[in-house]
């Protein structure tokens, strides 16, 4: 029979939400917070797999006293948030990280150059001038050399270089933490691949050695048509992907979680994160690191 679920008892008081607004609001790694106004950070934490909620639903349903009347609210069983109801997730923020790097890099050349030209550094082949107490001014004065006697070599006989047949683009495995770009797993070989500017299925297709289809097949509510900056994963040299469920990206946002207390707390089937991510029993998460969620 379906009928509103009963909220577990203690989220209320715990969030400090008195009713006011839907108790299956949280942030996407921790459930058991949400902002009170809308925002990309507000998951649905009554669906499978969770999603974010776009800002209108939010302001007229979520965050009011009238989230009872929710159709996702209302369900017994978890299942998919209708796509008028699904939000766009937040973006990430490393572009913090990149201008802190950026900055190191030039403090350690600017200190490298000084370095150099106070003599505290010695360049092979390079003479500056010594500055400083005690110094004392060596004249330069040039000497005459003689020119050296060009070699001009007698060409040899060189053998002629057959062409080969061209080999099959392979991507080799890196160790976790998954990243873009990395390649993992095998049969079938799998990467997470951002989408670049003019690119589409048949060129991402031709590039990894498969097919449009199977690029489709592998990916959860895909698009008809690939945007830029748009995340996906894709088999490598193949395009038998019957074996495989559909999958989505996650970025991690919390240090120091076990891949069993994220598949805990987000309600995930361990054993299967743990197999299509290719991680051991225990491994720890890294912030920023990639994983692909089954559907």
């Amino acid at each position: 029979m379906t009928g509103k679920p009963s909220i577990p008892k203690g989220k209320t008081d715990k969030k400090g939400r008195e009713g006011l607004f839907c108790p299956f609001l949280g942030f996407e790694d921790d459930p058991e917070t949400a902002l009170a106004y809308p925002a990309s950070y507000n998951f649905c934490f009554h669906c499978r797999p969770i999603a974010p909620i776009n800002l209108a639903h939010q302001r007229m349903v979520c965050l009011t006293s009238k989230y009872e009347d929710c159709p996702v609210f209302t369900k017994e069983n978890l299942e998919p948030i209708p796509k008028g109801i699904r939000g766009s997730r937040p973006a990430s923020g490393r572009s913090k990280r990149w201008i802190s790097f950026v900055v190191l890099v030039a403090v350690i050349l600017m200190g490298l150059i000084v370095a150099v030209l106070l003599g505290l550094i010695h360049i092979p082949g390079v003479n500056l001038p010594v500055t400083g107490v005690g110094a004392t001014l060596t004249p330069l004065i040039p000497t005459a050399t003689k020119p050296k006697e060009e070699f001009t070599p007698t060409p040899a006989a060189t053998a002629t270089i057959m062409p080969t047949e061209t080999e099959i683009l392979l991507f080799q495995s890196r160790p976790t933490p998954r990243a873009l770009e990395t390649p993992f797993g095998e049969s079938p070989q799998l990467v997470i691949h951002k989408v670049l500017a003019g690119e589409g299925y048949i060129s991402l297709a031709e590039k990894f050695g498969t097919t449009a289809d199977a690029i489709k097949a592998i990916n959860f509510e895909l698009p008809e048509s690939l945007w830029e900056n748009t995340i996906l994963v894709i088999p490598i040299n193949t395009d038998d992907v019957t074996a495989l469920p559909q999958f989505s990206v996650r970025e991690i946002n919390t240090e120091g979680l076990t891949i069993e207390a994220y598949a805990d707390r987000m309600g995930l089937d361990a054993e299967l994160l743990k197999q299509y991510n290719v991680l051991p029993n225990g491994y720890i998460l890294k912030m920023g690191e990639l994983l692909i969620v089954p559907n």
